[in-house]
């Protein structure tokens, strides 16, 4: 029975000695040692001077708490006259087990702190001081190193800045806002040995990252993302539908925008006959059809094999767009060359920021279910927390 106690709530490293089921569930344990070394002159002792009795939280079974009453002794040590208590592995001076405060944790990687607390029976504060104190920040790993950069939003149009390490799938930092200044700050703040192993830094269109990177990361190539170099075509291309849907000439259907925005290779024969028809309708403006053939050659051109092919093929699209003196393909052209050697590093290794764009998508659920944030501080280490490796193996802890 004392051997099913053991194994069923992890207390390997001590003596059970009996189990009441009243209102909580009462394990009576005690440490297994005969002897004791003192704190102070770090010699061993037998002679015990007092015993006492403290409650301490280990977990919840069936809606019962599982309390440990533990039999502490206080020891006297001859050599020295010191008075000093024992210590019993994974439990401290608080009211809750190691184990607890790990299982606590487990818990929060993937729930809110409203239903933790609940499950647990602690408080909210109580389960941030926990949070606090097994927070740690995530260390940039060995070898060469390739970054994601991007931001999210964190509340509204409140942004912060996320970090992330490509070859080894880490999230390593969230900012505190998504301004140049605390980006320079954070990267000036990394050891020079990490500088150094930096090669690749992969971002979107977002001109304060490039500065901060150029400045702080010189041996590092900058690469935009291709899935923000198509989103700004796209973009583009909805600001000219929309120009010309709010025209509302009469006996014309809406554009349908599903079709300019699909790829042309996943379109149907009767989708394709409805885009010909869309771009008959208003042949006599363009703009329309070249934007959206513009987005499907830069397409085609991601797929190219070779970095000289692609910047072949990018200069053939630039010299085909370079004469519209104002309007939406000036602005396109205006980007695309102000971009082009960093949209062109994308083909040295195909780097993109889709891991970091993963992380954020899960750093919106990990919102979701615990219905917001007002503390930064807390919603950092509560995204550490989710993005660490399991903290606990609840059959290999030692109590």
């Amino acid at each position: 029975m004392k051997n099913n106690i053991t194994e069923m709530f992890c207390l390997h490293s001590v003596i059970v000695d009996k189990l009441k089921v009243e209102k909580d569930i009462l394990i009576y344990i005690r440490s297994p040692r005969t002897h004791c070394f003192c704190n102070k002159c770090s010699k061993t002792t037998k002679k015990i001077y007092d015993h006492k009795t403290r409650k301490v939280v280990h977990g919840t079974m069936n809606g019962k708490r599982i309390i440990l009453v533990i039999k502490i002794r206080r020891f006297h040590c001859k050599i020295c006259g010191n008075i000093f208590t024992e210590k019993i592995p994974g439990i401290s001076q608080r009211r809750y087990s190691d184990f607890f405060v790990k299982l606590c944790l487990d818990k929060l990687r993937n729930s809110s702190f409203f239903s933790v607390a609940k499950e647990y029976k602690v408080s909210t504060p109580t389960l941030v001081s926990f949070l606090k104190e097994y927070h740690k920040e995530n260390e940039y790993p060995d070898g060469i190193l390739r970054l994601n950069i991007d931001e999210h939003s964190f509340r509204g149009r409140d942004l912060k800045i996320t970090i992330g390490e490509l070859n080894n799938k880490k999230l390593l930092r969230v900012l505190e806002n998504d301004n140049q200044i605390t980006l320079v700050k954070h990267l000036k703040s990394l050891p020079n040995d990490v500088k150094q192993r930096i090669s690749e830094v992969c971002i979107d269109m977002k001109y304060s990252y490039k500065v901060a990177i150029e400045n702080e990361l010189p041996n590092a190539k900058i690469v935009i993302d291709k899935f923000h170099v198509i989103k700004e075509l796209i973009r583009q291309m909805e600001d000219i539908r929309k120009i010309f849907q709010e025209q509302n000439i009469k006996g014309y259907r809406r554009i349908n925008r599903f079709l300019l925005c699909k790829n042309n290779e996943n379109l149907s024969q009767m989708e394709i006959q409805k885009l010909k028809e869309t771009f008959k309708r208003y042949e006599k403006f363009p703009t329309l059809k070249q934007c959206y053939l513009l987005k499907e050659r830069i397409r085609k051109m991601y797929k190219l094999n070779t970095r000289e092919e692609a910047e072949h093929e990018l200069n053939l699209i630039l010299l085909s767009i370079e004469n519209y003196p104002v309007g939406k393909m000036k602005e396109i052209y205006n980007t695309l060359s102000k971009w082009k050697p960093y949209i062109l590093n994308y083909f040295y290794n195909r780097t993109t920021n889709a891991f970091i764009e993963g992380c954020n998508n899960k750093i919106k659920l990990i919102k979701r279910t615990s219905f917001g944030f007002r503390n930064f501080t807390n919603y950092m280490m509560k995204i550490t927390l989710a993005f660490t490796p399991i903290l606990l193996e609840l059959f290999h802890t030692n109590t």
